[in-house]
């Protein structure tokens, strides 16, 4: 195992490297589910990631376009964004 991968004990790619879902993940992480739309706009800030690699985004400003619901799960989370990315 590499020391990289030792340090953190997660898996997918450190922290700044990865894009898609993976950044969306990253960029939330520590949020308590279920969670609110507000919740997640409260988390992500004014943080950017990269939805293509190479092409960085607000995270704020894919979230603002989710239904104001409830989120049980991270899963949801990246489902719904993944469904507004691709509109």
């Amino acid at each position: 195992m590499s020391e990289r991968r030792m340090a953190s004990e997660k898996p997918g790619p450190p922290k700044g490297e990865a894009y898609g879902i993976a950044a969306v993940t990253q960029a939330l992480e520590g949020v308590e589910f279920p969670a609110t739309k507000q919740d997640l706009l409260d988390r992500a800030g004014d943080s950017t990631i990269e939805w293509e690699k190479g092409q960085e985004m607000r995270l704020s400003d894919a979230l603002d376009q989710l239904p104001d619901a409830e989120y049980p799960s991270m899963a949801d989370v990246v489902s719904s964004v993944s469904d507004v990315m691709e509109s």
